[in-house]
């Protein structure tokens, strides 16, 4: 079996590439069914950082790819640290789950990070997005295990 190395510009390049297809999924099944699916990240994101809609788009964009870099580095981490060399897809997938429980933990705290939620301008999404419906859950742990398994393809691609 071959060492595997990390490589930190391939990982940045299959984050990015991941967040951008995770991104467009999300944004996809908002405009289809926005009743279904009502969670719309880029607002969720950038409102806390600006109230204004197209501002608040900016930032969540620049937020979720800078974001997304890092989780490129840490999917290529876990591949490195347990020498992932098949069933890359899988590996992904299940990081990508990982990663759903640490964002779906962290969204408990909107209320105090976000002045839109405290605004009551955006409804505050609790903990993995409980206080949006059932949905929502399953697209945050969905969406984040298409991330895992596109970010881990990209970077044993890229390597």
């Amino acid at each position: 079996m071959d060492d595997v190395t990390f490589q930190f510009v391939p990982a940045l390049v299959a984050g990015i590439a991941a967040t951008v297809a995770a991104l467009l999924v999300l944004m996809v099944m908002l405009a289809v069914a926005p009743t279904l699916f009502p969670f719309n990240p880029l607002y969720l994101i950038g409102s806390a950082f600006s109230i204004d809609t197209t501002s608040a788009y900016g930032w969540a964009l620049g937020v979720l790819l800078l974001i997304g870099a890092a989780y490129g580095v840490f999917v290529s981490a876990v591949f490195t640290g347990f020498q992932v060399t098949e069933l890359e897809f899988l590996w992904g997938a299940l990081t990508g789950a990982a990663l759903s429980v640490v964002i779906g933990t962290t969204l408990a705290y909107a209320r105090s990070l976000n002045r839109a939620v405290r605004a009551g301008q955006v409804g505050e999404p609790g903990p993995f997005l409980l206080r949006y419906g059932w949905r929502s859950v399953t697209q945050l742990v969905a969406v984040h295990v298409l991330f895992g398994l596109i970010a881990g393809v990209v970077y044993t691609t890229l390597t």
